[in-house]
């Protein structure tokens, strides 16, 4: 690799021939001075009559608005489903439900007094914790299915 890339005479010289007029001069040249382009063609071109559009920064600025409308939407709908999600699973909570805290703490509700929730977190060693309902994440087993596999050790263990 050599240094003339980082030059800017290498890199300029190239654009300056290429935007050179077609009368073989180079920009600031005596040719460039003495050709005109005609303003009309045969074939149909942009007349004096005719303006040509704008190049296309309206169309950008359009389809850039149109994305950022649909991205707030997506985002606002999934909104809704997860807060409708988390208002059930709130609803749902009972007695010994097991939950899992935002914290990581697990534990089975014992008793609930409004916003709070009194969790066991040890049994034998009677561990219990009061918690704002807000800061159970999940719900690990509801209090049907708890029984239903309490039932089931007892037997087979009997």
């Amino acid at each position: 690799m050599t240094h003339d890339t980082f030059m800017p005479s290498a890199w300029m010289m190239p654009v300056l021939i290429q935007d050179a007029p077609q009368g073989g001069g180079l920009i600031g040249g005596p040719s460039s001075a003495t050709t005109q382009q005609p303003a009309s063609t045969a074939d149909g071109g942009a007349g004096a009559g005719q303006t040509a559009r704008p190049s296309g920064g309206m169309d950008m600025m359009f389809m850039i608005l149109v994305l950022f409308g649909g991205m707030l939407l997506i985002t606002m709908f999934s909104g809704r489903k997860d807060k409708k999600r988390r208002k059930e699973m709130m609803a749902s909570l009972g007695k010994k439900d097991k939950i899992r805290t935002a914290g990581g703490i697990i534990g089975t509700i014992v008793e609930m007094k409004g916003d709070e929730v009194l969790i066991e977190t040890d049994r034998a060693s009677h561990t219990r914790l009061w918690l704002a309902k807000g800061s159970i994440a999940t719900v690990e087993k509801h209090a049907k299915s708890v029984e239903s596999t309490e039932e089931e050790t007892q037997s087979t263990g009997a």
